[in-house]
């Protein structure tokens, strides 16, 4: 879960539900969440159905907010998959977050570009 809020954490257009340590009685200790699931949100207006978004931009296949009575605007990830798959996943994230970042920096020097 901590790579996956690191890479998310690059995104503005990706936002991941933030669960707060707790106490755990097994270990009697507090401990960081290991949750099954991610529910990820596109926070851009224009991204309102983040389940094609993710689908479309990345091959990525989650299940729709809808299925659980959110807003299209959420997708929920399974985190319960083979190393590999959680790896996979992770790459095609940090490549979309990547190529957010890029499409800032061409915004960007075409908005300087137009100053000038």
């Amino acid at each position: 879960m901590d790579k996956l809020n690191h890479v998310l954490s690059l995104s503005k257009r990706f936002k991941l539900q933030e669960i707060p340590p707790a106490f755990c009685n097994y270990s009697r200790t507090v401990r960081g969440a290991s949750p099954a699931f991610a529910w990820l949100k596109c926070a851009k207006e224009e991204d309102s159905n983040c389940h094609k978004v993710l689908h479309h931009e990345a091959n990525i296949l989650g299940r729709e907010g809808r299925s659980f009575d959110a807003e299209d605007r959420y997708v929920r990830l399974s985190l319960v998959k083979s190393a590999d798959d959680f790896n996979l996943l992770l790459n095609r994230l940090k490549e979309l977050v990547s190529k957010e970042e890029q499409n800032q920096t061409t915004t960007e020097l075409m908005t300087l570009t137009s100053r000038l």
